[in-house]
C-alpha cells in the first residue's frame, strides 16, 4: 500500500458503464478527463466498463463486461437504430447485469490489488452487497442527480448506497438531500464535476460569425439552443422548450432562431414536424456544434421538480463557451445557473419567453451573462479541481482503512 511504503501513488479500479476509450456524447467524457489526469498524476489506473460495444481500448487499461439487455418497455428517448443502447440503459438490465459485473470487478481486484473501488455510476439495491463481495478496501460511488421517479425511490436509493465508506455526490443540492435521509455526514463528500476549461473555451467573433453563415443565421437574430437528451430530461422536457419556442416566436419571428439540436441516438424524423420559421430541428453532430458555436443562449427546462440538477454536462461545456443557460428552478440548478449572472431559472415557459425578449432587446445583458457564465465554469466547474478532490478522498480513505490485500508487484499489466 502507498502508506506503507512512503509511495503516494494509488491503485484506482473504476467501474461504471459505457466508460469509452474516446470522446463521445454520453457524460463519460468527464471520467475519461479524470483517468488521464490520474494517468499524469502517475496514479495506476483500471477500467471495468459495462458496454454494449466491443472497441479497441485505444491503450486504456479497459476490461469490458457486455450487460444483459432487458426490453420491458419502449424507451421513448431512444430511436430504433439505437435500440441496443435502450435496453441496457434501464433499471432491470443494471440489477440483472449486477452479478457479472462483480465477477468482473473481483478478477481485477485480485489481479490488480487496488487501494480504492469506485462506482461511478449505481445498479441498484443490490449493490448492498459488494461490501462482502469486495472485502474490506476502500468503497466510493458517484452520486450524480437525485431523481425520484418511481414508488420506494429513497429507501431503494439508501440500499444501494449502503456498503460505502463515502458517496459523492454533484451538487450541494444533492448533498443535503442524502443528509435529510439521515446519511452520516462523514459518509458524505460533494465533489462537484467538471470540464476542461482549457480545451472548451468561447469562441472567437471569427468563429462564430462563421458558425452563424453555416446556418443561415443573421448576426441581429437571438439564438437559443436546446439540446437532449440530457441527463434527467426526455419527452415533456422538450415539450416544454417548444411551449417556450413558440411563445416567444409569436412576437417576432425572424428576432430569433431556436435551434433544436438532438444526439444521434435520440433523433426521430417526426421531431422534424416540429419545424417552423424561426425554428429548426437537427439530428447530427457537426449541426450541433455549428449551432453551439452560434448560441446567444441555452434553453434546458426540466419537467420535473422533485429532482436536484448535477448540472448536466452539456450545460457545463455551454457555460465554459461563454453560453448563459435559461433553466427551470428545481434544486441544485442555482449552482451553475446564478440568476443575473450564468442565465436565469424560472418556474414557467412564459416566464422564459420573457427572458428571451428581455435579453434580445439587451446587448449588455448577453455581454455580462457570457462573461459570467464562463466565470462559473472556471470557479466551480473545472475539471483538475474535481480530479484533486478525488485524489485526496481516495488518499484518506487508503491512508485509514488500508488495502484489502497485500500489494500486487509494479509490473505493467496489459488488457486482453
Amino acid at each position: 500500500m502507498a502508506t506503507k511504503t512512503g509511495d503516494s501513488r494509488l491503485r484506482i479500479l473504476l467501474v461504471g458503464t459505457r466508460i469509452l476509450p474516446f470522446r463521445h456524447s454520453g457524460d463519460k467524457n468527464f471520467w475519461l478527463d479524470i483517468i488521464h489526469g490520474l494517468q499524469r498524476l502517475g496514479h495506476a489506473i483500471e477500467i471495468v466498463s459495462v458496454m454494449v460495444e466491443d472497441v479497441p481500448t485505444e491503450g486504456l487499461p479497459l476490461w469490458r463486461v457486455p450487460p444483459i439487455p432487458m426490453y420491458l418497455r419502449p424507451d421513448l428517448r431512444f430511436n430504433p437504430s439505437h435500440r441496443h443502447i435502450a435496453g441496457t440503459n434501464n433499471y432491470v438490465s443494471k440489477t440483472i447485469s449486477l452479478p457479472r459485473i462483480v465477477r468482473a470487478v473481483r478478477r481485477r481486484q485480485k489481479a490488480f490489488r487496488p487501494d480504492v473501488i469506485h462506482f461511478i455510476d449505481n445498479y441498484g439495491p443490490a449493490m448492498m452487497g459488494v461490501r462482502a463481495a469486495f472485502g474490506r478496501g476502500p468503497l466510493t460511488i458517484s452520486a450524480p442527480t437525485y431523481q425520484p421517479d418511481r414508488p420506494l425511490y429513497d429507501r431503494l436509493l439508501q440500499a444501494s448506497f449502503t456498503s460505502f465508506d463515502v458517496v459523492v455526490p454533484f451538487s450541494e443540492a444533492y448533498r443535503c438531500r442524502l443528509l435529510e435521509l439521515h446519511f452520516p455526514p462523514e459518509r458524505v463528500r460533494r465533489i462537484r464535476w467538471g470540464i476542461d476549461v482549457q480545451k472548451i473555451a468561447p469562441p472567437s467573433a471569427t468563429q462564430r460569425e462563421s458558425a452563424r453563415r453555416e446556418l443561415g443565421l443573421t448576426p441581429e437574430q437571438l439564438v437559443v439552443l436546446w439540446t437532449g437528451f440530457i441527463q434527467q430530461t426526455g419527452e415533456p422536457d422538450l415539450r416544454l422548450a417548444m411551449r417556450t419556442a413558440e411563445q416567444t416566436l409569436s412576437t417576432n419571428p425572424s428576432r430569433y432562431a431556436f435551434l433544436f439540436c438532438f444526439k444521434p441516438e435520440h433523433f426521430k424524423e417526426r421531431y422534424r414536424d416540429f419545424e417552423r420559421p424561426g425554428l429548426r430541428v437537427f439530428g447530427t453532430a457537426d449541426a450541433f456544434y455549428a449551432a453551439r458555436t452560434s448560441a446567444d443562449i441555452l434553453l434546458s427546462p426540466f419537467q420535473d421538480a422533485r429532482s436536484t440538477a448535477a448540472p448536466p454536462l452539456a450545460w457545463l461545456e455551454c457555460l465554459a463557451m461563454g453560453i448563459p443557460i435559461l433553466t427551470t428552478e428545481i434544486p441544485g440548478v442555482d449552482e451553475a445557473v446564478v440568476a443575473g449572472r450564468s442565465g436565469f431559472a424560472v418556474l414557467s415557459p412564459e416566464v422564459a419567453s420573457e427572458r428571451l425578449v428581455e435579453l434580445a432587446s439587451d446587448a449588455g445583458l448577453q455581454r455580462r451573462l457570457r462573461e459570467g457564465a464562463r466565470q462559473i465554469t472556471v470557479e466551480r466547474y473545472s475539471a483538475d479541481r474535481a480530479l484533486n478532490e478525488y485524489v485526496e478522498l481516495w488518499s484518506t480513505l487508503s491512508l485509514a482503512k488500508g488495502s484489502s490485500m497485500p500489494r500486487a508487484s509494479s509490473q505493467k499489466r496489459t488488457p486482453s
